[in-house]
């Protein structure tokens, strides 16, 4: 089990140029032919909010992520061999609108591994296995904090990593994989995540299927 703390930062030119890896904004790399989800109530197409590249043992996925103006809900399409967002129509349009013209590209800046924090927790005397856990669970609270002392909440997901929940544990299902999770409050856009929200984006098992949600204040 780990965790994956991300910040994000504009793409170079050279960088802007490598379209089918993860990224924010921009225009999506598509993997098969497009499917641009609709926003129902304005009959035009969604906003882009960006793509998520996920390794699988039987070909990479792309999740694309799109928001339906300030409704507050979000569309997902998975690449190649999976689905849209239930009750989205999707047309065969490669371009559309995007939340940031400028691309931004998400940076692995802290793993956490839980065994190597585990380990780095030197031994009490007189403490029974009830009192390490609590330090452990301490000690890893401490680790989602950054330098000013705020809770981490911007993640790349992957095997084994765990979400940093705002309010709690809300999994779609066992065996989801967080793909990646999005801080509201530093986002290079604006975003409807609620108050102060968190966004959360989760692949299936069997890797057709994404569920986005957030959880707010």
């Amino acid at each position: 089990m780990r965790y994956r703390f991300t910040s994000y930062h504009p793409a170079s030119d050279a960088e802007a140029a490598v379209t089918d890896g993860t990224r924010l904004g921009g225009q999506p790399h598509w993997l098969a032919e497009p499917q641009w989800p609709v926003n129902p109530y304005e009959n035009e197409l969604a906003s882009f909010m960006g793509q998520f590249r996920v390794a699988a043992a039987d070909g990479d996925r792309m999740v694309y992520l799109f928001d339906i103006g300030f409704s507050g809900e979000h569309a997902t399409v998975v690449q190649p061999g999976g689905r849209v967002t239930e009750s989205f129509e999707t047309r065969a349009a490669a371009t559309g609108p995007t939340d940031l013209d400028r691309v931004h590209l998400l940076r692995v800046a802290e793993e956490v591994d839980f065994s190597d924090v585990e380990r780095e927790l030197e031994p009490a005397e007189d403490e029974d296995e009830d009192d390490r856990e609590e330090r452990l669970e301490e000690l890893l609270r401490e680790r989602q904090k950054d330098a000013a002392g705020s809770i981490r909440m911007n993640q790349l997901g992957g095997p084994d990593v765990l979400p940093v929940w705002l309010q709690g544990d809300d999994l779609p299902g066992e065996g989801w994989q967080l793909v990646a999770q999005l801080d509201s409050c530093q986002l290079p856009f604006e975003v409807n995540f609620g108050d102060t929200g968190v966004g959360y984006l989760f692949l299936s098992p069997d890797g057709k299927n994404a569920e986005f949600f957030f959880q707010s204040c």
